[in-house]
């Protein structure tokens, strides 16, 4: 069955647009504010109440456990209906795409399961920019995005 974002809920349509941002690893980028599951909770937030904090724990960059426990239900209801698939340890992170010698770039398939409906992806990541409150999150996280990856490819990936 073919998915628009009408067909998803609210955080659905959060995680597939932030997965389709094409973050870079956590762990590249040297901050956990570009974890997806951080991501998602800010734009969640902003899109329900204008909140970036609203799904943040008190140290302002993990999520709350309701939020995590929200998020692990929409993964697995995506896994179920063939939009997203799980990933194993260690395999190449899906928004960043493989290349080879990226030895940083794997996956954490509790933080970035693949997309396998990336036209979806990208229908939800349109949606999120659309929101006047979300935008200019996004457009933020999508710029030092683009640093963080120009920083890595300079380096030649061997970080």
């Amino acid at each position: 069955m073919a998915y628009t974002p009408d067909d998803l809920g609210e955080l659905e349509v959060a995680l597939l647009g932030v997965l389709c941002l094409g973050l870079p690893p956590s762990k590249a980028a040297g901050s956990d504010t570009f974890r997806v599951d951080h991501v998602t909770a800010v734009v969640a937030g902003l899109v329900n109440e204008g909140r970036r904090d609203l799904h943040l724990a008190s140290d302002g960059v993990s999520v709350s456990a309701e939020f995590r426990a929200a998020l692990r239900a929409a993964i697995d209801t995506l896994m179920g209906n063939e939009v997203l698939a799980y990933q194993p340890a260690g395999m190449p992170a899906a928004a960043g795409g493989f290349e080879a010698g990226l030895e940083i770039d794997l996956v954490n398939p509790d933080e970035q399961p693949a997309v396998l409906d990336r036209y979806l992806a990208q229908l939800c990541m349109e949606r999120l920019f659309s929101v006047p409150a979300v935008y200019p999150y996004l457009m933020e996280r999508y710029a030092a995005s683009g640093e963080v990856w120009r920083r890595i490819r300079e380096a030649g990936y061997q970080q």
